[in-house]
């Protein structure tokens, strides 16, 4: 699956919200996001991604391709989300190093910190395609 397809995001929705440790984790949240993928033409990947998420008391209950008012906007490049499903790069270490950029309550994020770990984890079980240079790592 591509990632940030829409076939990408409705099985992450099914994997996510099947993980007993993580529902767990996330109960009592609340919150909706948007992630921005950055385009890295001189690596092939030539247009951004935007796709978001809707969590409610830690299941997600809608995904969408585009823009849409959220709680959280995250934005970086392509690259550093590939890196962060890899395993190279962690999550919450990407937004504190500033690899990736963060709009909304940044404090409010980071107490979900251990839910964030859990969902990477889960998201690195879905076969997944990388677009440009980015196809050698494809999971």
């Amino acid at each position: 699956m591509k990632l940030g397809s829409l076939e990408y995001l409705k099985e992450m929705m099914r994997v996510t919200n099947a993980d007993e440790n993580y529902l767990k984790l996330a109960k009592g949240e609340y919150e909706s996001y948007t992630m921005v993928l950055n385009a890295e033409p001189k690596k092939g990947v030539e247009e951004p991604i935007v796709i978001g998420y809707k969590v409610e008391d830690g299941r997600i209950t809608e995904v969408w391709e585009g823009k849409r008012p959220t709680t959280f906007t995250i934005s970086g490049p392509y690259g550093v989300w590939v890196d962060i499903l890899r395993g190279k790069l962690g999550p919450n270490k990407a937004i504190t190093m500033r690899k990736l950029k963060v709009r909304g309550n940044f404090l409010k994020l980071l107490r979900s910190a251990d839910a964030t770990i859990r969902w990477v984890e889960l998201l690195r079980t879905i076969p997944t395609e990388f677009e440009g240079e980015y196809a050698k790592y494809n999971l």
